[in-house]
């Protein structure tokens, strides 16, 4: 009786034991947000004119539409990038070199959308965004094109303007977590941090 007692309090103990044993492990083979980060300070231009960038597609017959793709990249881009790089500052035109050590220049390339094939329709948007970092010196340093893409339903003639709002947010959202994915894995902009220090 006494040995089934005993049993019974070591058991959750032991196991207590274990399981802090392979938390602590597994959190060491988890690179923690500091190991991805790159150390360079660095310069997020977002024009005016990029930020009023709209993209109009369709005709009389299909119907227009006009996508503010610019509007929701001057919202999406800065707090996607800010965990990329130890400083980040945004600009409204490009710095002067002592202010940045690069320099994050982007640019909408194609943008594209399904047509809606009637009311409730599946439409997919896909956005290419075109990146050109320079170093302090002006030189170009890494160039990128990105594609972020999101589907939605289309919904009907009152709820169209909301959808089509949220189907470009949503797909330049997509493209700027892809830009981000990409500058922090960049062997190029990683060796300019290395030899920044």
């Amino acid at each position: 009786m006494k040995l089934t007692s005993f049993s019974f309090l070591v058991a959750p103990l032991v196991s207590a034991i274990i399981f802090s044993a392979v938390s602590v492990t597994l959190r060491a083979q988890t690179k923690s947000p500091a190991d991805t980060t790159l150390t360079l300070k660095a310069a997020l231009v977002l024009t005016p004119e990029f930020c009023a960038t709209k993209s109009k597609q369709g005709s009389f017959v299909s119907g227009k539409e006009t996508f503010e793709i610019g509007k929701a990249a001057c919202a999406e881009l800065e707090p996607a990038l800010i965990g990329v790089f130890s400083s980040l500052t945004r600009t409204a035109a490009p710095p002067s070199p002592e202010e940045g050590q690069v320099v994050l220049l982007p640019k909408f390339g194609d943008v594209d959308a399904t047509k809606t094939l009637g009311a409730f329709s599946d439409r997919e948007m896909i956005v290419l965004l075109e990146w050109t970092v320079k170093d302090r010196s002006g030189k170009t340093v890494w160039i990128e094109t990105v594609q972020g893409s999101s589907k939605h339903h289309m919904g009907n003639t009152f709820t169209h303007g909301k959808n089509v709002k949220l189907i470009v947010e949503d797909s330049v959202k997509d493209a700027a977590e892809q830009s981000a994915s990409k500058m922090s894995s960049s062997p190029e902009l990683r060796k300019l941090a290395q030899q920044a220090h």
